[in-house]
């Protein structure tokens, strides 16, 4: 951290950091399973019903993560002035 920046903008910048990786890597897994789901037509039910189930937890992780990450206000100190 520099000496210019304040704890709270750092504070916002590794939540913001911390969103991009989290909602990255969803979008990456929904993006791989999906293409699974869509493109590979297993004759085993279960392995099909795997890859349905683990894509659909993808999107609901790639609905909810900003949900998550910015919908809940944090509890900030506060500054004496």
């Amino acid at each position: 951290m520099t000496s210019n920046q304040s704890p709270i903008l750092q504070r916002h910048r590794n939540k913001v950091v911390g969103f991009i990786i989290a909602e990255a890597s969803a979008i990456g897994l929904l993006l791989v399973f999906g293409t699974f789901a869509v493109s590979l037509k297993p004759t085993d039910p279960t392995l099909a019903l795997s890859i349905n189930i683990v894509t659909i937890i993808a999107a609901a992780a790639v609905a909810i993560i900003p949900i998550i990450y910015f919908a809940v206000a944090p509890v900030l100190p506060r500054e004496d002035r």
